[in-house]
């Protein structure tokens, strides 16, 4: 499984930045970064894992891992993952990625990494 990670919103309306909204008359809606941060899984992929929204998840590369929750987008394709960079300290995604940087822009060098996903299991509580 790949993981791409990169801005929330991927359409070209407006973001209106002091209110975190998308512009548009009528399709007034909250921004997509307004949510707090997930792991983004198609259907075909949450299935395998076992997993639905809102259930955290560990996403591992080779360079290391966070725990995330899991939120089920119906638009993302098999094998393909999804993290925002907005939220670093709700889960700071770019620990899974490379840390080399373009000296001119400082843009890390890539946003993409091969991942694992697991499940977590729910600690039972004993009495």
């Amino acid at each position: 499984m790949s993981i791409r990670v990169g801005p929330r919103v991927r359409s070209t309306r407006i973001i209106l930045s002091g209110t975190q909204r998308v512009g548009g008359g009528a399709r007034n809606q909250e921004s997509p970064r307004r949510r707090s941060e997930s792991v983004d899984l198609s259907p075909e992929d949450a299935a395998r894992y076992g997993v639905s929204d809102g259930e955290v998840v560990r996403v591992s590369s080779r360079r290391g891992s966070v725990d995330a929750p899991v939120r089920v987008d119906p638009s993302l394709r098999a094998g393909l993952a999804f993290m925002s960079f907005h939220f670093p300290e709700q889960v700071d995604v770019n620990v899974l990625t490379i840390d080399a940087t373009d000296p001119k822009s400082g843009t890390a060098e890539f946003k993409a990494a091969a991942i694992r996903v697991e499940k977590l299991e729910r600690e039972v509580a004993t009495a």
